[in-house]
């Protein structure tokens, strides 16, 4: 027998156990890597999500409370407000319809859950959407006493001493919920 076949009777390979052991073993630390892996994977997809939902909600807010801040005033020192209502608002800011006070309107649109969040300009004027996917818009409205006003929609009485409006916003994507809250001081009405 010469040494080329002595090699090879030597060499039998793994046997059908030591396979199956290594099989089990690495199933183990695939288990253990996994567990891990997945929740960091589910992790970061919900932080995306809740960054989505934030932001847009985010900067419907507060573009809402920018522009809300420069209502203007009637000569009888009243804000220029047409519609104080739950989910809408119109008015008029320094460069729009005094006599209306309707230039601009944030209201709640659609005929179910989701809803979105739109800005309309009167007499067919563009309407853009601020925000989509939203469960619900609360306007609360308060006097220069800080009492809330209401019921709502106000009567054109209470429009004229409102001073201050808080907007709540719940919106919803992908299961989560984010709330957003501004408070608004309509800066050019003098307090009584």
């Amino acid at each position: 027998m010469n040494a080329e076949q002595k090699t090879m009777r030597n060499n039998q390979g793994f046997t059908l156990i030591e396979t199956i052991m290594v099989i089990a073993l690495l199933g183990i630390v695939a288990a253990i890597i996994a567990i891990p892996l997945s929740q960091a994977v589910k992790g970061w997809f919900q932080s995306t999500s809740r960054e989505g939902v934030s932001q847009s909600g985010r900067i419907a807010i507060e573009r809402m409370t920018r522009e809300i801040r420069n209502t203007a005033r009637t000569a009888a020192n009243a804000p220029c407000i047409s519609t104080a209502a739950a989910t809408s608002f119109s008015f008029s800011d320094l460069s729009g319809d005094l006599t209306n006070c309707n230039s601009i309107t944030f209201s709640r649109v659609g005929a179910g859950v989701p809803y979105t969040i739109q800005r309309t300009e009167p007499f067919g004027g563009t309407a853009y959407t601020l925000t989509d996917n939203i469960n619900s818009i609360d306007i609360n409205y308060y006097d220069g006493t800080n009492t809330l006003l209401n019921p709502r929609p106000l009567t054109a009485l209470q429009i004229t001493t409102i001073r201050r409006l808080a907007i709540e916003i719940v919106s919803t994507q992908g299961g989560e919920i984010v709330r957003k809250y501004n408070e608004v001081y309509l800066s050019n009405m003098k307090w009584p």
